[in-house]
Order: C-alpha cells, then structure tokens, then sequence
C-alpha cells in the first residue's frame, strides 16, 4: 500500500484576493496572519495585543515546542493590526473575540466555516484551508529569498530539516546540498520586551523646550 503523499496545495494570489475582498473584518484578519505572517490556526485563535510590536513592525508566535519566533508585518496586516488593535493594548484577550458578539473566542470549526462561507461568495471552489495559506507563505518567502534560514524563522521551526520536508510539499524540488548549505537555526531567547504582557507602542518624539 502507497503512502499518502502530503498535501501541496498552494493558493493563488488571485484567489486569496477574491476571498480577501468578501471576508469580514475578523476573517481579513485571519487570512492575513495566516498567508502573510504564516501563522498557525491555533497561535491565531490566541493571539493577542501582546503578540504585536509596532515599533518594529513585528509579530511573535510560539512553535509547537512552545518555543518563541517573530516575523515581520507585512504593509497590510500592519495596518489590520493597528485597527484591531485599537483601545485594546493593554487587553490579553484574543483579539479575534472582539470580533464575536458574545466576547468568546472562536473555534477552529467555526474558523473554516467562516472561510467556506467567504470562498462560496467570491466564487472559489478550490479545496483550500488556512493551512494551505501558510504553506503558501512559506513558498513564497523562499521563492523571494531561496534561504532555507528566512523561512524558518518564519514558521517557527527548529531544525532545517523541518522545513526542508515543508517546502517540499509546498512543491518546490530541494536537494540534501540545499539543505546542508543551511545549518540549524535556533530561536532567539526571548526578551524582556517579547515576554512583556504589555505590547510594545511606538516611542513618542521628545518634546522640544521653549526658551
């Protein structure tokens, strides 16, 4: 009996777009933190304020051994975030609950459902999720960059040979020397700014003195 071959569905922009022009607030926001900062379902479910620096235009998340990585914002998913974010710096609750009427966090069902509905009325029919979208992601940082390293760092992973096995079911064709040219990558110690429960703000200009 054949193994079954992973998934490597990869979601086109064009179809990302349509679905993205559909979506409501709290489902542009998903969709961006999982295509853009190649987020996992469940560090979205959770994430906070917390998980936002805007000086440095940076997002944090934990891997699946719970160990901490940040990723750059995007232009758009800044400016999502900044909106979300808005009165709610202070707040550690997860910011997709601001979104649901009875202040509770969403599950991952009602997540997909949610994007079904979204992909039913932009017209797509393609059997994509949101792990598609990072996979996605990943494929194309390392098409943008062809480092191994960057998209590490991107998904939270440890070890190089996890994202060596990524990117292939992300159907991109990689060799051991491709993977050997990349050494291990370890998540950087965690700061007191990134352990902080308070969200880091954008520095305010030192007011000039009037002689």
């Amino acid at each position: 009996m054949k193994p079954v071959r992973p998934r490597e569905t990869i979601v086109p922009d064009m179809e990302f777009e349509l679905v993205f022009r559909v979506a409501g607030p709290m489902l542009q926001l998903i969709l961006l933190l999982a295509r853009e900062a190649g987020l996992r379902h469940a560090t979205i479910l959770h994430f906070t304020a917390a998980n936002c620096n805007f000086e440095l235009r940076q997002v944090s998340g934990r891997s699946k051994a719970y160990s901490s990585y940040t990723v750059p914002m995007s232009n758009r998913l800044y400016e999502r975030l900044l909106f979300a974010c808005a009165g709610a710096l202070d707040s550690k609750e997860p910011l997709l609950c601001q979104y649901n009427r009875q202040r509770k966090k969403p599950h991952y069902n009602s997540l997909t459902c949610s994007l079904s509905r979204a992909k039913k009325l932009a017209g797509v029919s393609a059997p994509w999720g949101l792990h598609d979208l990072r996979r996605t992601a990943a494929r194309a940082l390392y098409e943008r960059t062809g480092d191994i390293r960057k998209v590490q760092r991107l998904l939270g992973h440890a070890q190089p040979n996890q994202t060596w096995w990524y990117l292939g079911n992300a159907g991109i064709d990689l060799t051991h020397a491709d993977m050997e040219r990349s050494t291990p990558w370890q998540p950087e110690p965690e700061t007191k700014s990134q352990s902080s429960d308070r969200p880091s703000r954008p520095n305010p200009e030192p007011q000039k003195k009037i002689a």
